[in-house]
Parts: C-alpha cells; structure tokens; sequence
C-alpha cells in the first residue's frame, strides 16, 4: 500500500497491465471510508464514467471508462533511481550461478573460464551506473525522479509506461541528468501546464533534443506548440499513434524554431490545409505522414519554373499506407517543394511498380530515392524519357493554344523541362488521320447550271462515274453521251477526262473538286 499524501488527481497508476489516471480522492455517499476515482485508458475496464449512484464525482473521456477503488489496490510506486536500479546494478548474488548448470555450460563452450570472467566484467560495469549511456525502465511504476546525480554519461531514457504524470516530473528527471539529449515519454498521459509552469520549466529542457510522445492521446496541435516552449533546442518530435486530425497554423517564433524531424504517422490528418500548415516549419527536414488520411497534396499554384515557400528545407517526405486518389497529381504538386530528396509511397496498384518509377523519378527534379532505393542518372533520363512519350498527344493537342498549354503545363510541371533536353515528341505520335478511300466531288451540269455535291470512292472509273450522273441528272441528250472534264480550280483550266477506262486517282482528281459535264 502506498502513502495516501502521494495520491493526487491527475496521477497515473497501474493495476495488473491496466494504466488509469486518478480523478477523483474522497467519500462516495453512502459508503464508509475514501475512495480513489479512476479513469482507465482502455475504455472496456471502467463500470460507469464517474457517475455513481445519481452522484457525479467526476468526469471521463470515454463513456464507462471510470472506476471506484479502494487506495489499498494501488501498487507502490518507484522513483527512476529505483527503477535503473533494480534493472541494471548486478551484485555478487546476481552473478551467483548454480555450479553444475556453470560446468555443463563450459563444456559446451569449451572455455572453462571465459564465462565467469566475462559475467563478473559485465556486473563491474553495470554495477557503475556513471557508465550507463542507454538507459530503459518502460512498464517500470516510476512515479518520481529521485537522486539522479550518478547518472554522469546518460544520453537515452525510455521512461514509457511508467506513471509520470506531469511535466514538472519530468524536468525534474532531465534537470538532473545534464548529458539527458532523447527521452521516451510514450504511453505516459501529462497533465496540461500552466503558462507560468512552462515559463518557469524552460530551463530544465535546455539539452533536450529529441522527445517521443508515441500513444500519448495527443488531439491538439496548438497544445503540443505551446508545450514545445519549453524544448528550446528540441531537433526530433515523435507523436506517432496519437489522436491529432488538425494541424492549425501557429506562430513559431517560441517553439520548435529547431525542429528537423517530425514523426506524426497512425494519426487521422486528411485536410491539406494541415499539410500546409505543417509545412510553416522553418527548420523541418524530415517528415512522415504515413497511415493518415490523405487522398490527395494540393499545394498553392505556382509557375513550372518556380517553387512553393512551404517546407523550404523538407528533404525527406514518408507517405505510405495513405488512400491516394491520383498518384500523377501527387508527383506533380510534390515537384513544387524546393529541397525534396527522398520519398516513400506505396506504388500504384493499377500500373506496374516500373510505371509508378517512372512518374516519380520523371515528375520531381532533384529526387534522390524512392521506397529507399536509389535513383541514377540513367534512371533519371530513361523515366522523363518515358514521360516524354506518355504525354506526347496530350502537349501535341495544346501546343498551339496558349491558355490550354499553360493548363497543361501545370499540370505536368516535368514537360517543360523535357521538351528542352529531348525535343519535341512528336515521332512517338500515333496517327490520327486516317486515309479516307473515298472523295466529295463537285458534279456540274454545264448546260443548266445545276450542281450536286457526291461522295465517291477514288478508284472509280469514268464508266461508272458516268453511269452514277445520269442516274442523278438524267439522261443526255448530246449524241454520243456525256463528255467529262476536271475544273482545276489553281490554274484555272479545264483537264478533259476522255478514258472511261481509268479511275478518278489515276487524273489525281482530289477531295472537293469539281467535274463538269
């Protein structure tokens, strides 16, 4: 049992593998002594959600996530020195091994004293804790700091679900271990600082550079940068697996004004004014986004020759498990970001994992991996040559139509760029005129003016041609039957059609002239 004056709302406990938050201390009517109100983090332990008997004593994130128990069921807790001490000094009975079990051991080993002296070398080291460089006490029932001073080359600390529960706690624990840079806080719950609090904590966080708040139900952006005041130095931020679905535009002028790596994968973003809300990081490199919500990267427009001011120092972007409509928008508008090198994503199902390639490597200049594979030059030419050809009837429809090229254009940023090295596409065209077999000719009846327009085939014969008039016309009355001649509309003359034996194509007769008889 532990003391009840180190019981206080908001402190986290842990039963069998459930973690709790305390939310209430005090009497429940119609009971005899003090009860212990507790909200569970799995929403499937708690019987009510702090309503008891018509009475609220408190309140829970979760319907039915709230519990009443007795301070006796609530396990000791630990300070961290306890904790790095029970799992890493080693004593002489620690190192105690059974003789025969150490015999058969040696036998098998063959050396029949390497392993005694190599166990108590290793019991020396971990026995002088200002050696320790890693340290880990997750799941420990760490509560508080305690003296913390033998701690001298400390540069790890994986404090993750233990029970710290506020932040006081934990500048306490860094304060103390000035060579403290990463510290692993996830699956903890903090209670929310006052301002003044973070004022007063920011020199306790000076040395601080990388924080992981992994499965912390984090929901709030605008909290998270108001806690990163007192991170001044903080390089690394994880918040990976939380519940945070809006990034809101915040001033950095106080926080992460160092911040080089983000890590906020397995969480609900989808909107893209997250994602550029994000990208107001001035100092961000890395990024990953993936298994969010995003279906689609729809940066401001810009210029094919010119770049977006977000994410001016982005280098690395992870978007995998995200339900990507339109892969080939995707590529375009990431080839607006000014420093992009290396890009994780799923491939395109639809297409082959060469086809998704590619796009990739033609649309972003300056890539240098995708999915961790590295990109050569002749990949690079062989992908915007590819690009070049699958584009081609696309650029040969607008070229001549300035508001839709420029439509085109941003749409495909990459072409531009292609068009100067290679050319123009125009070889890889398909044909789209077909050969028409057939003519529209212009039939004239000297004599009455009369005029009908006719399609015929090119390889038809005068004979028949004549035949075709007088069905059309009627028969003539000139002894001797029709005599046919060629208009030739360029010079002006008239070509006389005289062998009834030949063809329209053989007196090179074209679409749209016009026969006179």
């Amino acid at each position: 049992m532990i003391p009840l004056r180190r019981l206080d709302i908001g402190v986290r406990i842990r039963i069998g593998q459930h973690f709790g938050t305390i939310r209430y201390i005090g009497e429940v009517a119609n009971t005899e002594g003090e009860w212990v109100g507790v909200e569970w983090d799995d929403p499937q332990r708690g019987k009510h959600s702090g309503l008891v008997n018509g009475v609220e004593y408190f309140q829970t994130r979760h319907e039915g996530s709230g519990s009443m128990i007795r301070s006796e069921k609530i396990p000791t807790f630990m300070t961290l020195l306890e904790a790095i001490n029970d799992k890493y000094i080693m004593t002489e009975d620690t190192l105690g091994l059974d003789a025969e079990m150490l015999k058969e051991v040696q036998k098998q080993l063959h050396a029949s004293l390497f392993e005694v002296v190599g166990m108590k070398k290793i019991g020396g080291k971990q026995s002088n804790l200002s050696h320790l460089i890693d340290a880990s006490v997750d799941y420990y029932p760490v509560n508080s700091a305690g003296d913390l001073s033998s701690l001298t080359s400390l540069s790890s600390l994986d404090v993750s679900a233990t029970l710290l529960w506020n932040w006081k706690l934990v500048g306490d624990i860094i304060a103390q271990i000035p060579t403290l840079q990463e510290i692993n806080l996830s699956n903890n719950r903090l209670v929310r600082p006052t301002d003044d609090e973070i004022c007063s904590l920011v020199t306790k966080f000076t040395n601080l550079k990388k924080l992981i708040l992994k499965k912390c139900a984090i929901s709030s952006w605008s909290e998270i940068v108001r806690l990163a005041r007192m991170w001044p130095l903080i390089e690394s931020l994880s918040l990976e697996d939380n519940e945070l679905r809006d990034i809101t535009e915040e001033s950095y002028a106080l926080a992460f004004t160092k911040l080089r790596v983000l890590d906020i994968q397995n969480n609900h973003i989808s909107d893209q004014m997250s994602i550029n809300a994000l990208g107001q990081l001035p100092e961000l490199e890395e990024l990953s986004l993936n298994a969010n919500e995003i279906c689609e990267i729809n940066f401001p427009d810009c210029s094919h020759t010119e770049k977006i001011t977000l994410f001016p120092k982005l280098r690395v972007l992870y978007l995998r498990d995200n339900p990507i409509i339109d892969q080939c928008a995707t590529f375009n508008e990431l080839d607006k970001l000014k420093k992009l090198e290396h890009l994780t994503m799923d491939p395109d199902s639809s297409v082959s994992y060469e086809e998704t390639v590619a796009r990739v490597v033609g649309s972003i200049k300056g890539l240098k991996t995708f999915n961790r594979s590295g990109i050569s030059e002749k990949l690079r030419r062989d992908s915007e040559c590819d690009m070049w050809k699958m584009f081609a009837v696309q650029w040969c429809l607008v070229r001549n139509d300035a508001q839709h090229l420029k439509a085109f254009f941003k749409a495909h940023r990459m072409y531009p760029r292609i068009l100067e090295r290679l050319g123009s596409p125009e070889q890889f065209l398909p044909e789209t005129r077909k050969v028409s077999n057939m003519l529209n000719l212009h039939l004239l009846n000297e004599r009455t003016g009369e005029m009908l327009e006719k399609k015929v085939p090119k390889r038809i014969n005068l004979q028949t041609l004549e035949n075709l008039i007088v069905k059309l016309f009627g028969p003539s009355d000139r002894q001797g039957g029709l005599q046919l001649s060629l208009f030739d509309r360029k010079r002006d003359v008239r070509i006389p059609l005289e062998n009834h034996g030949k063809s329209l194509d053989f007196y090179s007769v074209e679409d749209q002239d016009t026969i006179v008889f």
